[in-house]
């Protein structure tokens, strides 16, 4: 009988074992195999190149929907908002560009892989993406997701399209 106790016991903590967090050293290297810094640094940039956009739909948002503004002070605001922009975004631009910002987000990070992968998990992924295979992947992947993005968008447009003119 004890053979019967002890084999689910040792099975309970191999699994356990297995599905151990990894390790902050383990996260890291798959973020360095990944290159996960040098791409946070470009969706920084990105977003750096896209503020002035984002700054003017948010103030245009902001005062479209305020309901206390006349049309006169709905353009005035406007105006307001476009001679602020400039300087907002070089200071957004400059904290965004900070190599600091990087380590920052990192670290808050890590323990994301560490709360959703296994020690086992983040080992295989390094392995992975530093075969060729996966190295493979990380050259091709921003175009393949650039290429579906245009694919899903000229699709739901088709049948947007088709849903307006089976709805007039």
């Amino acid at each position: 009988m004890k053979k019967h106790v002890f084999a689910p016991a040792l099975f309970a903590i191999a699994v356990a074992a297995q599905a151990a967090p990894p390790s902050e050293a383990a996260v890291r290297e798959l973020m360095e195999a990944t290159n996960a810094r040098a791409n946070m640094a470009a969706s920084l940039q990105n977003l750096s190149k896209a503020l002035p956009q984002v700054l003017r739909m948010r103030a245009e948002t902001a005062v479209r929907n305020n309901p206390k503004l006349s049309d006169d002070q709905r353009k005035a605001e406007m105006a307001n908002a476009e001679r602020r922009i400039p300087s907002i975004t070089a200071a957004l631009q400059k904290e965004l560009s900070d190599p600091k910002l990087v380590d920052e987000l990192f670290k808050e990070v890590v323990p994301l892989y560490q709360r959703h992968f296994t020690a086992e998990d983040v080992k295989a992924l390094t392995v992975f993406y530093r075969s060729p295979a996966g190295k493979k992947s990380m050259e091709v992947m921003p175009a393949l997701m650039a290429d579906s993005a245009r694919i899903a968008h000229k699709l739901t447009q088709e049948r947007a399209k088709r849903i307006i003119e089976q709805t007039k």
